[in-house]
């Protein structure tokens, strides 16, 4: 119980709040020039949904072989919220903070709750990849383990004042419990 505490305080600490609205651009610096750019933050934020997939989640777990599997399906919808941070480059490349919440499972009636935060680069402003960690309170192998890596690599398409990505995650696991996600959604 300890660890489950723990773990969704870790989570909860490792997720920011935006605190701006403003997305400042500083001109391009060639290599010829002198002066450095002067490093500027920009903030999106938005809805996420998509699909997750849990590698054996829907079977009988050898440890607990008296209960039922927690999932009918290892195939889950995805909901959720990110919020991104990017440390402009003055070029081509730039420097990615993201944290995200998603909640899976709730067409098996389940709540499935997750956490991220991961660091990363952005090229181009469309082009990101990022790993980081990953904590849910629920660990489908039952031994305690709330905390992984995550791996993420995505295309964000802008659309006028609003964005759209399009992400692929992975999440490996020591107990082959491993989940990968694709997930997209609308950023302002």
């Amino acid at each position: 119980m300890i660890k489950r505490l723990l773990t969704c305080a870790l989570a909860l600490s490792v997720t920011t709040a935006a605190s701006a609205e403003t997305q400042v651009v500083q001109p391009a610096v060639t290599y010829e020039s002198a002066e450095p750019v002067p490093l500027s933050f920009s903030y999106r934020k938005g809805l996420r949904f998509g699909y997750n997939y849990v590698n054996k989640g829907a079977e009988q777990n050898p440890a607990t072989p008296l209960d039922e599997p927690r999932l009918s399906s290892p195939h889950m919808f995805a909901m959720g919220f990110e919020m991104q941070q990017t440390m402009s480059g003055g070029d081509w490349l730039d420097i990615l903070f993201i944290q995200n919440v998603t909640i899976s499972g709730l067409e098996q009636s389940l709540i499935i709750p997750s956490a991220n935060a991961l660091v990363g680069f952005e090229i181009n402003k469309k082009l990101q990849a990022g790993v980081g960690i990953n904590a849910a309170p629920v660990d489908p192998a039952d031994a305690d383990n709330f905390v992984h890596l995550v791996a993420a690599v995505g295309w964000t398409q802008p659309a006028g004042s609003l964005s759209v990505p399009l992400h692929l995650v992975f999440i490996p696991d020591v107990n082959e419990y491993w989940r990968c996600a694709v997930t997209t959604g609308v950023n302002w």
